[in-house]
């Protein structure tokens, strides 16, 4: 007999009865304990519910149908639990079937992806729809738990698999993201000296602007450019604190560039595989679409155009890359 965590708390928010969610789960045997907010356990108290306050108390009944409510991160919470019970797997149910290459409201071709890394999730997470959070995949990669997310609008779809698999091998590209609105900050002829950067960037970040990327160019004739990435949102507090701060930073003159978009090729492949760049940068070409930044991480190509050509951008990568 088998532990199955589930984390049910979105099912209250949309109004989902839950009983679909476990019924096949306890015929087959086993031992289901649902996790949710505290604020919406009302909703599943019935008579064939236990309720218990820890996974421990989960081993000390033999009740096939359990229910742990919470005032802390239920989602952690369920991760946990499912640690702790050496559970088969944690189900956290979300409005898709599961994860997408693509944003599905967005683009039909969007394909749909059986499993998926931990480290691949945690990229794609700020794509928004996805409905994953970035705290519980770091738990879930911590604790070794599979996390297994599923739809509650439509439950007996299969769903994806997040879990350590790039080991075992993985595509090269596993979903393409475009965050939108984001400008490029730019400052000219800014004086070579130690410390620079820092008074830079401690000026914006006392502002409360986060910065995403950074491009420092090599130079060798006593000045500098410096560009770094911000959200739309972020545009006047830092125009406004650059000009104030001109003078004491030295920099001839800054632009800000908006209505830019950030398209990321995510993958396990992406450190494996040879040449993977320069595709992106081939697609972008024979498409007649410009560069004005670009970003590497380990398993993410980031690539800045006009938000114009944004969803072009992500359709040619999208056909290139997943086939």
């Amino acid at each position: 007999m088998a532990y199955i965590v589930k984390y049910i708390g979105n099912c209250a928010r949309n109004n989902i009865d839950i009983r679909p969610l476990y019924e096949k789960d306890i015929s087959y045997g086993n031992r289901v304990v649902l996790v949710c907010e505290k604020a919406t356990a009302d909703r599943y108290i019935t008579e064939d519910v236990k309720l218990i306050d820890s996974p421990l108390d989960a081993t000390q009944t033999d009740a096939p149908l359990m229910l742990i409510c919470t005032d802390a991160n239920a989602k952690l919470q369920a991760v946990e639990t499912a640690f702790r019970l050496y559970a088969q797997e944690c189900q956290i149910y979300i409005r898709y079937d599961g994860i997408y290459t693509v944003n599905p409201e967005e683009h039909p071709y969007a394909h749909h992806l059986d499993r998926i890394d931990y480290d691949e999730v945690t990229e794609l997470h700020t794509s928004g729809y996805n409905g994953v959070d970035l705290d519980v995949v770091e738990a879930a990669k911590k604790y070794g738990v599979i996390i297994h997310m599923l739809s509650y609008i439509e439950p007996q779809r299969q769903g994806t698999i997040i879990k350590e698999v790039m080991a075992f091998g993985s595509a090269t590209v596993k979903g393409i993201i475009k965050e939108p609105d984001i400008c490029i900050v730019s400052l000219r002829e800014i004086p070579d000296k130690p410390g620079i950067s820092y008074f830079i960037f401690d000026a914006v970040s006392r502002s409360g602007v986060n910065v995403d990327m950074i491009s420092l160019p090599a130079s060798d004739y006593g000045k500098q450019d410096i560009s770094f990435t911000i959200h739309k949102e972020d545009k006047n507090t830092v125009e406004k604190l650059l000009q104030e701060k001109q003078a004491q930073l030295g920099y001839s003159y800054f632009t800000i560039k908006d209505n830019v978009a950030k398209i990321s090729v995510v993958g396990g492949g992406v450190k494996t595989s040879k040449g993977v760049a320069a595709s992106v940068f081939r697609v972008l070409y024979e498409n007649d679409i410009s560069l004005r930044l670009i970003s590497t991480s380990e398993i993410k190509i980031s690539v800045f155009v006009d938000k114009k050509v944004s969803d072009l951008a992500v359709q040619k990568l999208h056909e290139y890359f997943i086939k």
